[in-house]
Formats: structure tokens, C-alpha cells, sequence
């Protein structure tokens, strides 16, 4: 597997794995008209990577810098999805690692993310390390490490 930066020619088929990987029927991201916008906001920010094999394009992840009251600054996670049949195969914590690395390279210590408490993203993210600070079980956010990457 190889993790790259997204690029322009990317956008439909992260519009796919986001159909698949959330269940939405295809076709539903014809309804998504500023899709692209919305991915090229992160890839402008430096935090848009997807994850390829020799076949497809299997998983994204889309982040982007922004301020923190308590740390300055962390990079909020905006979507992390794999399509199913590469789910639970280490292809969404090799890209959080990605993003983190990047986060890493511009001075941040902390990624943040949303999920809800009652879907198994949420148990994920926590057995990664992501951490429930806002007693809510949704906002979650992870010290990075340098050691770790």
C-alpha cells in the first residue's frame, strides 16, 4: 500500500469510498455539490492523503489546521474512511499516522476528531488513543508523539 498526497484527479473516487464506506446509496454524492471544495480546502491545507493499493484507491483521510484554545493550534480530522473491504486492516491508522506526521512537520502536538459514541468509530479512535475531553463522546482529541512516527 502506498499512502500520497491527494491530487485534483482524486475527488471522484473519494466520493465513492465516502458512499461506501458511510452506506449512503450510490449516486448519493451527486447531491454533495461543493464535494469538491470541500476536499480541496483540505488539500490546500496540507492535510489530504488517500491510500492506494495496485488496484483502487482504498481509503482518505481530509484535516486542516485550526486554532485551540488550550494548545494553539491542533489539526482537526474532518473525515477518515475506508472502504469496507479494506476496513480493519490497518489502512485507517497508517493514514492518521500520515496526517499526524504532517501535523508533526509544522509544530502541532494534537489531532482532533467528532464521532458518535454509539458507532464502533468511536472504540476505534479510542483504542488509537484518541481521547473523550469534552464528556460528550464525540470530540475527541490525541497527543501525538514524535517517538511514534
Amino acid at each position: 500500500m502506498i499512502i500520497r498526497e491527494v491530487n485534483k484527479n482524486d475527488i471522484e473516487a473519494i466520493g465513492t469510498i465516502y458512499e461506501k464506506a458511510f452506506g449512503y446509496s450510490e449516486g448519493f454524492m451527486k447531491y454533495c455539490k461543493r464535494f469538491g471544495e470541500y476536499v480541496n480546502f483540505c488539500v490546500k491545507q496540507n492535510y489530504a492523503f488517500v491510500i492506494e493499493n495496485e488496484i483502487e484507491i482504498c481509503g482518505v483521510v481530509l484535516g486542516y489546521e485550526k486554532p485551540d484554545l488550550f494548545n494553539g493550534r491542533n489539526v482537526y480530522i474532518e473525515l477518515l474512511a475506508v472502504l469496507p473491504e479494506y476496513q480493519c486492516k490497518g489502512y485507517g491508522k497508517a493514514l492518521v499516522a500520515a496526517i499526524e506526521k504532517e501535523a508533526i512537520d509544522n509544530g502541532i502536538k494534537e489531532v482532533a476528531l467528532r464521532t458518535a459514541c454509539y458507532i464502533d468509530a468511536f472504540h476505534i479512535y479510542n483504542h488509537w488513543g484518541f481521547k473523550d475531553t469534552r464528556n460528550d463522546q464525540r470530540y475527541m482529541v490525541r497527543r501525538i508523539k514524535e517517538d511514534e512516527k
